[in-house]
């Protein structure tokens, strides 16, 4: 009975950390996107060490790989959509002049089987390794 709490509370953390990661994901989009309505660059590098520093923390307080995997997995799709919608771009819309080392590596993959689907396929990943 006891064990079985344990696992609930512990299942509850780290959903509560997927949706914490989720609307920290959504605040980087907001604040990129200003930045790209300023003219200003986006130092991509930076972007991914702090989400890095994020990560760290998590990982001493679960001690669950997947977890972190998880977190990785699902700025991707949470990440570019948002990135859009504070552009006022199309929420499928796809950069192809970015200086992201990340999406110039992922992008042909939405060209290939489609945006929403890539994308789903990710955010349904990154849920399952959650519950792991």
């Amino acid at each position: 009975m006891v064990d079985a709490f344990f696992i609930y509370l512990y299942t509850m953390l780290k959903i509560v950390i997927f949706i914490i990661f989720v609307l920290i994901n959504i605040g980087l989009a907001n604040i990129d996107a200003y930045k790209i309505k300023q003219d200003k660059q986006i130092k991509h590098g930076l972007n991914a060490l702090i989400y890095l520093a994020l990560l760290v923390p998590m990982f001493y307080a679960t001690q669950n790989w997947y977890l972190i995997l998880s977190l990785l997995l699902v700025r991707i799709p949470v990440f570019n959509t948002s990135l859009n919608y504070f552009r006022d771009k199309e929420l499928d819309y796809i950069s192809y002049n970015t200086t992201s080392i990340t999406d110039k590596i992922t992008n042909w993959i939405p060209d290939r089987i489609g945006y929403w689907i890539y994308h789903s396929i990710l955010f349904t990943i990154s849920l399952i390794l959650t519950l792991l």
